[in-house]
């Protein structure tokens, strides 16, 4: 069970790292539809718009449903039969359980999503729906198969990147009757976010003619030169955009020659937040964090992290952002709480122990360690996350029980 948890948890990683700064691509399978045709998002005017579904939570929170956190372990035996058991573990006690099993036999599996008491878990083309409180389900066949990866009270969407049509294709995905809505994106839309609203922030690149195919190496490598990054805010319900701010693709140049480029990070309390690095050649001069406000305005500078690291990266807590990570290396990894405005150094962190994975909605934090000096199984445990920022090393190990419920 420990390492269908670990499994899950690079998963997600992986899929979060799909859209972790504008210039990166969204990960996935390339679908046959394309929006080349599509109405552009400004211009859409639905006859019939849906109603927003609320909060729109990504980064793994989707799978957290107040009481435990939802994930997914594909299992078989050596004559090829395949199942699909949908772990539950319950944050308040540290134990991890079996809800139910699937015998399925999929070729894809996609997320858990957890909300309103409900499951909702993609296996190629069916939906299953499946009750939190006794792991009961209804299947909902679907015209194709769709994983989503963030979601709202009513609908999964699920984002892949088409390299053809240089742009993120968006589907929506209605929880309860399963019907695919292929939604009308910008044009070159690389990045997408979900955080915590009902609306989205995206990003896509403004340039004078269309970009050549990313596959098209050197021809795309010196359009792209001369292309901005448009940040807006996204309405999936009607399509509709707003700008929040634009920048150069590469960053915005200085006098000296060198360049300042933001990576977004994520929003918490009505505002924006961002990391920046000022590089010039192979390594960085500068780097820090800065916010604006839901509009694009009232920059503000972050104060100086406590110790040296550029990589800087974010945790969500309930489809927000909460703490702001950093450093590199032994002893040089801190915490900035978005909810206290104050630095935390984490100096008994290391990549491999102590190493926070996920905030859940009660206050805990999954940390990771390394069994056995790397030699043995990861292991997985829980810890306040008050006690966690204060520098306490005492996390209670997570508990596996049944593998299966009628074990």
């Amino acid at each position: 069970m420990k390492r269908a948890l670990f499994f899950l948890l690079a998963l997600a990683v992986c899929l979060s790292a799909c859209t972790s700064a504008p210039e990166s691509e969204a990960g996935g399978e390339v679908m046959d539809a394309t929006v080349e045709n599509a109405v552009p998002a400004e211009e859409s005017a639905p006859s019939a718009a849906p109603v927003a579904g609320g909060a729109i939570w990504g980064d793994n929170c989707q799978a957290d449903s107040g009481h435990a956190w939802y994930t997914v372990n594909p299992v078989g035996d050596e004559n090829g039969v395949r199942q699909v058991q949908l772990l539950r573990l319950d944050y308040n006690t540290g134990k991890q359980d079996c809800l139910c099993t699937i015998d399925a036999s999929p070729q894809q599996v996609g997320e858990s999503l957890a909300r309103d008491g409900m499951v909702y878990l993609v296996l190629d083309q069916t939906l299953y729906r499946i009750s939190e409180e006794d792991g009961q389900m209804e299947t909902v066949p679907l015209e194709r198969p769709v994983f989503p990866m963030i979601a709202d009270g009513t609908y999964g969407y699920d984002y892949t990147f088409d390299a053809g049509a240089n742009n993120i294709q968006l589907s929506r995905l209605d929880l309860q009757t399963g019907e695919i809505t292929l939604l009308p994106m910008p044009a070159q839309t690389q990045g997408i976010w979900a955080v915590g609203k009902p609306r989205l922030l995206v990003c896509n690149l403004a340039t004078d003619a269309p970009l050549p195919s990313v596959e098209q190496g050197e021809q795309y490598a010196a359009a792209i030169q001369s292309a901005d990054c448009v940040y807006s805010w996204y309405d999936p319900a009607t399509g509709a955009t707003e700008k929040l701010l634009e920048e150069p693709y590469y960053g915005v140049e200085l006098e000296d020659g060198s360049r300042r480029h933001r990576s977004f990070l994520g929003m918490a309390n009505g505002r924006l937040y961002f990391s920046w690095v000022v590089s010039k050649g192979e390594g960085p001069l500068d780097y820090g964090m800065e916010s604006c406000d839901a509009n694009g305005q009232d920059w503000q500078a972050l104060p100086d992290a406590p110790v040296e690291g550029e990589a800087i990266w974010s945790l969500q807590q309930q489809g927000k952002c909460r703490w702001v990570l950093g450093g590199r290396g032994t002893g040089a990894y801190w915490i900035y709480d978005l909810t206290t405005g104050q630095y935390h150094e984490m100096p008994h962190v290391t990549a491999i122990d102590y190493w926070p994975c996920q905030l859940f909605q009660n206050g805990k934090v999954l940390l990771k360690f390394d069994g056995e000096n790397g030699q043995g199984e990861l292991i997985y445990g829980l810890m306040d996350g008050d006690a966690y920022l204060a520098g306490s090393t005492d996390w209670t190990p997570i508990e596996d029980a049944a593998t299966s419920p009628e074990a």
